[in-house]
């Protein structure tokens, strides 16, 4: 059992569960994530990068902490469980710490892996998305969700050198051109406050995803101001009821309880 496919499945488990409203896919995604984060992880966070025979082996690689880290943020979409946002986000300040390159963009082993005469930089997507390119896409979520530049910045340098490869080779690039994507126009934000399980949520949640936005994040408390996320801060509600705040760079348009409101406002607000 590898982590990194574990990731990848989770993120598709949690997408395809939130847009075709099976229950079931979500639910296999969190049992998922759970026995990666509690038997595939060490005492400092780090990931190991196999299951076999009841022991978790081998130091991760970026890819691994890459794809686990999108697929948390997928699950934290789907569920609004904040501990699958904070996992994520402890993933990738991992990734910045022990996989960043000093020139921009990201190594496949950690600063303290096995010594080799060079340290391995694959930047090609192929039957999966680079390490690279994941985490790159993992940080432009995440500086959304956050408003923290640092997230952003080492996304766009890892993105600079691949842009003209890219262009010339898009089909060896394609999880590449998805991150360039999100860095090529301000993300919409959406924060959502109110009940999870609540009519009037529900109501703005069908209207937050009506359509496949893929340059957006939906984030949700019914109690903003004890949420770990950054982007629900100071959010609060309209007359008592679940209300919606569609931000740009956290700058946000007036919120609204309407969901007829809040689709105007997100067709008003085109996403890559």
């Amino acid at each position: 059992m590898l982590t990194a496919w574990n990731g990848l499945m989770i993120g598709a488990l949690a997408d395809a569960g939130t847009s075709l409203h099976e229950v079931a896919f979500v639910e296999v995604a969190t049992d998922a994530a759970d026995f990666v984060l509690q038997n595939l992880r060490t005492d400092d966070g780090r990931l190991l990068r196999s299951w076999k025979d009841g022991r978790a082996l081998h130091a991760g690689t970026l890819e691994d902490h890459a794809h686990l880290a999108d697929g948390l943020l997928a699950l934290y979409e789907a569920t609004f469980e904040e501990r699958f946002f904070v996992a994520a986000r402890e993933l990738a300040d991992l990734i910045l710490r022990h996989f960043g390159a000093d020139e921009g963009g990201f190594h496949d082993t950690a600063d303290d892996a096995e010594t080799l005469f060079a340290r391995p930089r694959n930047l090609q997507d192929n039957a999966m998305p680079s390490g690279g390119a994941m985490a790159t896409t993992v940080l432009l979520r995440l500086a959304a969700l956050t408003g923290e530049g640092r997230y952003r910045s080492a996304a766009e340098g890892a993105l600079a050198p691949i842009l003209d490869l890219a262009a010339r080779y898009p089909s060896g690039f394609a999880q590449w051109l998805l991150a360039y994507g999100l860095a090529s126009a301000p993300i919409v934000e959406i924060a959502i406050v109110g009940q999870p399980d609540a009519p009037d949520t529900k109501a703005l949640l069908a209207a937050a995803r009506t359509r496949y936005r893929p340059g957006q994040v939906i984030a949700l408390s019914p109690d903003p101001a004890s949420s770990i996320v950054p982007l629900l801060h100071d959010r609060g509600r309209i007359d008592g009821a679940a209300s919606a705040y569609v931000c740009r760079g956290f700058a946000c348009r007036q919120p609204t309880s309407d969901p007829a409101v809040l689709a105007r406002q997100l067709e008003d607000a085109p996403t890559s």
